[in-house]
């Protein structure tokens, strides 16, 4: 284990100590914090003699070099967006600014999204505290373990994938070191959590596998929006999007995995308890029966995770449906095949580990109490 420990900090500290070179994607805009201040619809009138109609948005900058300063955001035509999504005079909001925006330069700010701070501050506050009253000091220890998870895919994995480093490897690492920091977390230091981890960390190379030889064979892109796509080619550096996709995948089954194979292990380990004598094709029968009452729940809750998210995808489908359109054509467009791929694959990876774990801890455990007999 110390060991495999030490090649993962290797790993990690070899992307980590790889700078940024010239040909990283770069974006020089500045961006602030800024308060909507008015907006006003004018009617102006081009060279054709053709009126239009611009929005514009004054924005009193709330920080950076701009802070204090009043600037005036035009776009072109009336706003037909859902009144959800409009914005409102007083709404405080984020924006770009273009380095060579001068004091009265009017055409280089882009405005994005309202600023939610405190709302996001109050869920978090709520989620620590939830995590604090019902698990107390272990689900603060659970909550610092998925802190460490998160940390990795932003500090390690995104940066890593913007220099050109595949990401799937780095998912693969990421995840396996999530798995051995966070069970022993939940079910401390024991046969089982040692069982648990080796059952996991192979569902995770068996999904990864998975995810590779379905990503090449299924010809997934990785470009969902449009967005994606102009950063794909903005950048100058190549950004293995794919990659990307087929590691959130990996990512999105974490957690269900890590649970099914402590569950398994637990079973196990209490069969044990009980019957130290017990069979091993016995043991592994009865393993793999709780398994199975397990695995119902853990696949519906593993995919109607994924429908849960995918709602406004799900609604797109069925707006894209136009007569006379085979339903394979639907189920073929990119998205919604990267998240059938996923569904499946995350679902594959709870399946695998279920006997994998069972059978690593019962060949463990049988061996310990084979040890403990002859003692």
């Amino acid at each position: 284990m110390k060991k495999i420990l030490l090649i993962i900090a290797f790993l990690f500290a070899g992307i980590c100590s790889y700078s940024a070179d010239e040909n990283s994607f770069q974006d020089y805009r500045i961006y602030a914090k800024a308060e909507i201040t008015d907006i006003t619809l004018n009617q102006i009138k081009n060279d054709q003699g053709i009126t239009l109609t611009e929005t514009w948005v004054y924005l009193k900058i709330l920080e950076g070099e701009f802070s204090g300063q009043i600037k005036k955001a035009v776009f072109g035509g009336e706003s037909d967006l859902p009144e959800e999504m409009q914005y409102k005079k007083g709404d405080r909001v984020y924006i770009g600014i273009s380095q060579s925006l001068g004091e009265d330069s009017t055409g280089y700010i882009s405005i994005y999204d309202v600023d939610n701070s405190t709302g996001i501050i109050m869920l978090a506050v709520l989620m620590v505290a939830s995590i604090l009253i019902v698990g107390r000091l272990k689900g603060f220890a659970s909550l610092i373990a998925l802190i460490v998870t998160i940390l990795l895919l932003f500090l390690i994995l995104i940066p890593a994938t913007m220099k050109g480093y595949p990401p799937l490897p780095i998912t693969i690492i990421i995840s396996i070191f999530s798995i051995v920091i966070t069970l022993p977390i939940i079910a401390g230091f024991r046969l089982k959590t040692l069982a648990a981890i080796l059952g996991g960390a192979g569902g995770i190379l068996f999904s990864a596998f998975l995810a590779l030889v379905f990503g090449a064979f299924m010809h997934l892109s990785g470009i969902i929006t449009n967005e994606m796509l102009t950063v794909f080619y903005a950048s100058s550096v190549k950004i293995d999007i794919k990659g990307l996709v087929l590691s959130g995948m990996i990512i999105a089954a974490l957690g269900a995995v890590m649970d099914i194979c402590i569950s398994i292990a637990s079973s196990t380990t209490e069969i044990y308890n009980a019957n130290p004598d017990i069979d091993e094709k016995q043991a592994f029968k009865s393993v793999l029966n709780i398994g199975t009452d397990i695995l119902g729940s853990m696949v519906n809750t593993l995919i109607l995770a994924y429908v849960g998210s995918s709602l406004s995808l799900i609604l797109f489908i069925s707006m894209r449906i136009q007569p006379g359109m085979s339903f394979w054509m639907v189920l073929n467009y990119n998205p919604v095949l990267s998240e059938i791929v996923k569904s499946v694959i995350g679902s594959i990876g709870l399946f695998v580990s279920i006997p994998l774990t069972a059978f690593i801890s019962i060949k463990i455990h049988k061996r310990f109490y084979r040890k403990k007999i002859m003692v």
